[in-house]
């Protein structure tokens, strides 16, 4: 089946998400309606890609050349005030093909151009996944196989045929792939060890793991049991990093790209505790 048929309910879920979202999380509904304005350029990107297919090596050129004036545009028009006045900083310092050059290679990058280069390049390379392997960084399993970026978050689904790994995915935050992860081990660092992987959660642990029970979010109402009975932080006391954990047989409705930028309450409550995210979403959270 053609990459676009296959994913034009990926586009539609994540725009239904994002509907969902906002109503339930006022917090976060201007990030939510930015990223759902990100959406139609995204989506009308990966067509665009699909149906063009650029060589390899004009990966970055066309996603500096056909999708970042549009992420631009929309950026300014309905990103946050502070995101509008530094992307226009950074532009007249910096063209839009050496943050997206820099993101594929896994530069460090100030948050804004960071922001440009992923919002433009991943797109692309969703629809390529052949183009994937001209990014840079290892391919180990701390990374993704593909492309070589780094987890943003990960998620439980439906048990794999691979039982070594579980139920548990990464997801990358460069190209939009997963991959197979254990369960209990740190995605920053490898960290195997139970009693240094605490786990934070409303609903609380289970057998055999450590960690604390979130408190203090506001309930969307007073019956209600969980803000976030589908995630989790995966905290490591070896490197001092976590990541978002979505258990999509608790939410079926959930899309964890979405999700995360409305669990922002459970960012705010691992960083005050000293952790740091192993990588931010698109929205710098």
């Amino acid at each position: 089946m053609p990459a676009v048929l296959a994913t034009t309910d990926v586009w539609a879920g994540r725009r239904r998400r994002v509907a969902q979202l906002r109503t339930r999380h006022g917090y976060a509904r201007q990030l939510l309606d930015f990223y759902g304005a990100l959406l139609d350029v995204q989506e009308t990107s990966f067509r665009r890609a699909a149906e063009d297919s650029p060589p390899r090596s004009q990966i970055a050129s066309f996603a500096a050349d056909v999708v970042a004036p549009s992420v631009i545009d929309v950026s300014v028009a309905a990103g946050p005030e502070r995101m509008r006045s530094e992307l226009i900083d950074h532009l007249g310092e910096h063209a839009a093909r050496d943050m997206i050059e820099a993101w594929m290679r896994g530069d460090e990058q100030p948050p804004v151009e960071r922001f440009l280069a992923r919002a433009a390049l991943g797109p692309v390379l969703e629809a390529l996944p052949e183009a994937r392997a001209a990014c840079g960084g290892p391919r180990d399993d701390l990374h993704c196989p593909d492309c070589g970026g780094p987890p943003q978050l990960s998620y439980l689904g439906p048990a794999p045929e691979d039982l070594a790994t579980g139920r548990r995915q990464l997801l990358c935050a460069r190209c939009g792939g997963s991959w197979g992860f254990t369960r209990m081990r740190c995605a920053g660092c490898g960290e195997e060890t139970s009693a240094k992987l605490p786990i934070f959660s409303e609903m609380g642990t289970t057998s055999g793991e450590r960690g604390s029970v979130v408190r203090g979010l506001a309930r969307p109402a007073p019956s209600a049991d969980a803000v976030f009975p589908h995630a989790r932080i995966d905290a490591c006391e070896t490197c001092h990093r976590y990541l978002l954990s979505f258990d999509l047989d608790v939410d079926r409705d959930s899309v964890p790209v979405v999700d995360e930028i409305g669990a922002l309450p459970l960012d705010l409550y691992a960083r005050d505790r000293g952790f740091t995210k192993i990588t931010t979403n698109l929205m710098g959270f």
